[in-house]
């Protein structure tokens, strides 16, 4: 019989094994969680797997909560829950391995937040030039698959946005910021792009690389570029300060102020006027993005200090 406790500490082991072993955690708890979602929700909800539709105009409440039930779940089995038993494989606990003992100072947080806050033109600019993607003919098939892909995560994105009351409003703020934001940055930085800077002996290729892999996972194929740009940038801030909860709060940031917003002005609204402002002269993203990379080097300096 196999011990399986010869897998820990896992960070002994090559790279490679570490990265297999990861796939499987992350497989094996994202299909008994994706199971276990759908049956308890079939239990609190009465909608059976497959009820009720997404792209369905008019969702009851109760559909909507339903929805923002499965997307709860869902985030904490493919990515918070895998990350964390990865990361105590790696070191029999899982508190140090990503950084997590540490805190983020004041001004490494403040520039964190900032850092998004000019971040946001240059992103809506590569949205605005990513949604011209324009495929060859005989890729066709592709680009209308693309196409049903992006409204249908469109059309996810407004139903869990709907927030009537201050209270609505903050289940959102944990649903679509707070989750998100610490189960994605525990995966794909805490333990990929760790895995991928032993593996391949660069930090600059594992920030890439893991920045890739994590815009491609969305299946936003007209948001790719904007989501890679993150990507490197949660990715950089990681690799220089070792300290996850710096990726962490500049996500949950990103995440947080189009659901707040769309409290405030409606999700469709914020669509249209970023659509907008986007769609004018390039040369508005330059001051913004001069400023972005200020910052990023401020960051750097900032967390080379504090080490």
């Amino acid at each position: 019989m196999t011990d399986y406790s010869e897998l820990i500490p896992l960070n002994t082991k090559k790279p490679f094994v570490q990265f297999l072993v990861s796939m499987l955690v992350i497989l094996i708890t994202a299909i008994a969680g994706l199971v276990i979602t759908l049956l308890t929700a079939w239990l609190f909800f009465g909608i059976a797997p497959g009820g009720v539709e997404i792209g369905q105009l008019n969702l009851s409440v109760r559909e909507v909560n339903y929805f923002k039930y499965l997307q709860t779940f869902q985030h904490l089995s493919m990515f918070l829950l895998p990350a964390l038993l990865i990361a105590y494989l790696m070191k029999g606990e899982f508190s140090s391995y990503m950084g997590l003992r540490k805190s983020p100072g004041l001004i490494a947080a403040v520039l964190c937040m900032l850092l998004i806050f000019f971040l946001i033109p240059l992103n809506s600019y590569l949205a605005w030039l990513n949604s011209g993607l324009d495929l060859p003919e005989w890729l066709d098939a592709l680009e209308e698959w693309m196409g049903r892909k992006e409204s249908q995560t469109e059309r996810i994105t407004q139903v869990l946005m709907v927030a009537g009351t201050p209270g609505a409003l903050i289940i959102n703020i944990i649903i679509i910021a707070i989750l998100p934001a610490a189960g994605e940055e525990f995966l794909y930085r805490g333990v990929l792009q760790n895995i991928f800077k032993g593996w391949l002996k660069s930090g600059n290729i594992a920030v890439i690389l893991t920045a890739l892999i994590f815009s491609a996972a969305h299946l936003q194929f007209y948001g790719f570029l904007p989501r890679f740009i993150l990507g490197l940038v949660f990715g950089y801030i990681y690799l220089w300060s070792s300290n996850i909860w710096m990726p962490v709060l500049t996500h949950l940031v990103n995440n947080a102020i189009p659901v707040i917003l769309s409290y405030f002005y409606g999700w469709d609204n914020i669509n249209s006027t970023m659509d907008e402002l986007s769609s004018k002269e390039g040369l508005m993203v330059i001051i913004p993005t001069v400023i972005v990379f200020l910052i990023m080097a401020t960051i750097y300096k900032v967390s080379k200090k504090d080490h």
